[in-house]
């Protein structure tokens, strides 16, 4: 118990930190008004013909995989300063133990990714105010959306998934869809901790880069089941039709996923910081097997 106190207290301190660095609050800022630019034609649509919105426009954002690398990237770049490491490192890490340091950094990723999400999942609300319906069905907007091009004479790019509508309950995709989503940032940020950690340079910062490019690559270039390693394509409701499901990438598939990629990135995160006395072990290995 007393280990988790003091993991706590690590990301605190490191929440603290986070608003004294000016790139945070820019990059949440950015993010914010890039997600409510791409909404604000289908706001422009509803008020015009006098049709309120239902509040699930996550669903369909989430799905664009132009809007999803901008959502990655900036992922990236909020925690691109792993390991999170100041010039208090040495006395913090003297005082809390290398494990309760490890699960602070942990705790931290887990609350800056919650944090980022639902600026996301805010964003996304924020257009449509004075003009939401507040129910659990997806309304007249998302349907004609759906199933016409009734909003491209609004310039209405966002693609609206008839497939989604037809086959999820709205508040039961939009639960799923942030769930999934704040697991492909938890991903990325532990991801690049992990990386940057182990190395001490920015590989981590590059392997979280290559992640948020995948589900471009994949989409344009690669084979479909290449999709089952992308964690930004497999937060897309949209990708478990058609094609996917022959290759086993169903939400079931997605979940399992998520929880092991977690799982195990958290583990090495952990053991990250004990990567001298691993190091030390192998070499001893080495010599003795030689």
């Amino acid at each position: 118990m007393e280990c988790f106190m003091k993991a706590n207290k690590v990301s605190r301190y490191n929440i603290k930190m986070l608003w004294g660095n000016i790139r945070i609050p820019f990059i949440l800022i950015i993010v914010v008004l890039y997600v409510m630019e791409s909404l604000s034609a289908v706001s422009t649509f509803s008020q015009s013909v006098h049709i309120n919105v239902t509040p699930f426009a996550f669903v369909f954002l989430i799905n664009n995989y132009r809007i999803q690398f901008v959502i990655a990237a900036c992922a990236v770049i909020l925690f691109c300063n792993a390991p999170f490491e100041d010039e208090s490192y040495q006395y913090m890490i003297s005082r809390a133990g290398k494990l309760s340091w490890g699960l602070g950094q942990i705790l931290y990723i887990i609350k800056t990714s919650i944090l980022y999400t639902a600026c996301l999942a805010a964003a996304a609300v924020t257009p449509f105010l004075g003009h939401i319906t507040w129910s659990n069905e997806w309304g007249k907007i998302w349907g004609t959306l759906g199933k016409t091009n009734a909003g491209a004479e609004f310039g209405v790019e966002l693609s609206v998934s008839q497939n989604i509508i037809r086959q999820y309950e709205p508040a039961y995709a939009l639960v799923i869809s942030i769930l999934l989503e704040f697991s492909c940032i938890l991903c990325i940020g532990l991801l690049i901790y992990f990386g940057n950690k182990m190395t001490a340079k920015s590989v981590g910062t590059f392997a979280g880069m290559l992640t948020a490019v995948l589900d471009i690559c994949v989409s344009n270039d690669w084979l479909d089941w290449a999709y089952g390693f992308s964690p930004v394509s497999l937060t897309q409701l949209e990708l478990f039709n058609g094609f996917a499901p022959k290759w086993g990438i169903n939400l079931a598939y997605a979940e399992k996923f998520f929880m092991i990629a977690i799982v195990s990135l958290s583990v090495l995160c952990v053991v990250a910081n004990y990567k001298e006395k691993v190091i030390s072990r192998i070499s001893r290995r080495h010599i003795h097997g030689r």
